[in-house]
């Protein structure tokens, strides 16, 4: 496959956006997919049911361990579709053996409870790698959104079990009696197999087959999606296809060029090349030269023939030594045990675990380019919004009260207020903060407030009034 030949927007993305791009993969070729679906899965699953139709209760159990199986298909659409290739029904039943006999075990033994399974099947399966290639290259992948394919499971595990109690739950009533388990036996007795019928195994079965139908294509589409998302992030995909792009617009203006060109050079005498005899004649001249020889050096050493008699026992001499390096051995380890306990005993201060004091935030003078300091505040600051009130300055009225909220918050109550906070981002550290009844009058003024000093509208005479009344702060900054 090509990379120019992409039908979707090679971008870096959030995460949650790449995942919802393999979900529109899927949403936009399920029909087809779902007809993939059913002439590769339904038939083992029918030999699944025709093989275990004694034991029926554990049919579920092995349908959801065939799991990475099914996962296959849909990604050999997707991986192509997503490419401008739609393979076909003979296509696909062609290839479906090869899909599912490769890596067949490994799928089905110790990578089956991978939690970000469906992130690193396209790098299992698309990549062509082997062995602990695949290993070194699903552990690449994984530093940039393992975590995001781990959530991903999370979250479809989820909507699988939702989907399969509701689906459960919806089709109980529609039960023949022959068919429905007796509930207060079950809880009673807890015998399962006395009390619930192989009919009711067999409707527990076949949900859960529709529910992983329904939601096992949305699973592999979000783990495709995001794993060309990490691979354009790492890769620079978007990056590569915008050059491609740009020198397949400059082709024609390059021969043009180079078309020019070789018309201009064209009239230029062309060179003569030299016989071939005469260009060996040279390369032979060049190597005789003192700089290509090649030196040798050849020595003789000489080794006496000795013969070594052989020992037949064992010189009671090395049992001696032998016992003096055991004694030594085991003396240095005893010595550096007693060492590192000393050491640790002495030195506990240093392990101990102490949580960091959270920083004091200075209380910012200015917010918003409001001056909020109590010297920039009178003494009575609901006395002074009245008489500005009365004076028709609505605006200046609401920014005392304002101001005078904010002084006393930041300098009595510790909020954690910068001068960089929005109005918005000030009431919520003051919700999280303040006490409930301060917290309830700041959200009432930061209405009253945005409302008058960006929306430009008024403010009625009974809310002003209600505000004054209501101011709950005390002292200079937010005296009444």
């Amino acid at each position: 496959m090509r990379l120019e030949d992409v039908t979707v927007t090679l971008r870096p993305r959030q995460p949650w956006e790449a995942i919802d791009l393999g979900c529109a993969l899927v949403r936009r070729d399920f029909g087809r997919l779902l007809a993939l679906w059913s002439v590769t899965v339904f038939p083992v699953w029918l030999g699944i049911c025709v093989v275990m139709r004694a034991v029926p209760e554990w049919i579920p159990l092995v349908v959801w361990w065939l799991k990475p199986l099914y996962d296959r298909v849909p990604l050999f659409f997707l991986s192509r579709s997503a490419f401008g290739v739609r393979p076909g029904f003979a296509q696909t039943w062609k290839a479906w053996p090869r899909l599912w006999l490769s890596g067949f075990l490994p799928a089905l033994l110790w990578r089956r409870l991978s939690f970000i399974r469906s992130f690193a099947l396209p790098a299992q399966m698309l990549e062509g790698l082997r062995g602990f290639a695949v290993k070194r290259r699903v552990k690449a992948l994984a530093l940039d959104g393992g975590g995001s394919g781990f959530l991903i499971s999370y979250a479809f595990l989820k909507i699988e079990t939702v989907l399969l109690l509701g689906l459960l739950w919806g089709t109980y009533d529609f039960l023949p009696e022959s068919m429905t388990p007796d509930m207060q036996s079950i809880f009673t007795s807890f015998d399962f197999e006395g009390t619930i019928p192989p009919g009711a195994f067999w409707w527990v079965a076949v949900c859960y087959m529709v529910v992983v139908t329904l939601v096992e294509p949305f699973y592999v589409g979000a783990g495709f999606g995001l794993y060309l998302n990490c691979r354009t992030r790492i890769e620079g995909w978007d990056v590569e296809l915008a050059f491609r792009r740009l020198g397949s617009r400059l082709v024609a203006t390059t021969a043009a060029c180079v078309l020019g060109l070789a018309c201009l050079l064209g009239t230029g005498t062309p060179a003569l090349a030299a016989p071939r005899g005469e260009a060996e004649a040279k390369v032979k001249e060049v190597l005789k030269s003192s700089e290509f020889e090649v030196h040798k050096i050849q020595s003789k050493r000489w080794v006496p023939d000795m013969d070594i008699p052989e020992v037949s026992g064992k010189p009671w001499h090395l049992d001696i030594v032998a016992a003096i390096g055991e004694i030594l051995f085991w003396g240095i380890v005893a010595g550096l045990t007693a060492w590192l306990v000393y050491y640790l005993i002495k030195n506990r201060h240093v392990f101990v675990v102490r949580r960091a004091r959270k920083a004091v935030v200075a209380a910012p003078a200015v917010v918003m380019g409001m001056n909020i300091t109590r010297a920039s505040l009178p003494d009575d600051i609901v006395a002074a919004a009245r008489a500005a009130w009365a004076a028709g300055d609505f605006k200046e009225a609401l920014s005392l009260l304002y101001r005078g909220s904010l002084s006393w918050l930041v300098t009595r109550r510790r909020v954690p207020i910068t001068d960089s906070d929005t109005e918005e981002e000030c009431l919520s550290h003051v919700l999280m903060v303040g006490p409930q009844a301060e917290a309830d009058y700041f959200r009432q003024l930061t209405g009253a407030w945005v409302q008058a000093a960006y929306a430009l509208l008024p403010v009625s005479n009974a809310e002003m009034n209600a505000l004054c009344d209501a101011w709950p702060f005390v002292e200079k900054g937010g005296r009444a």
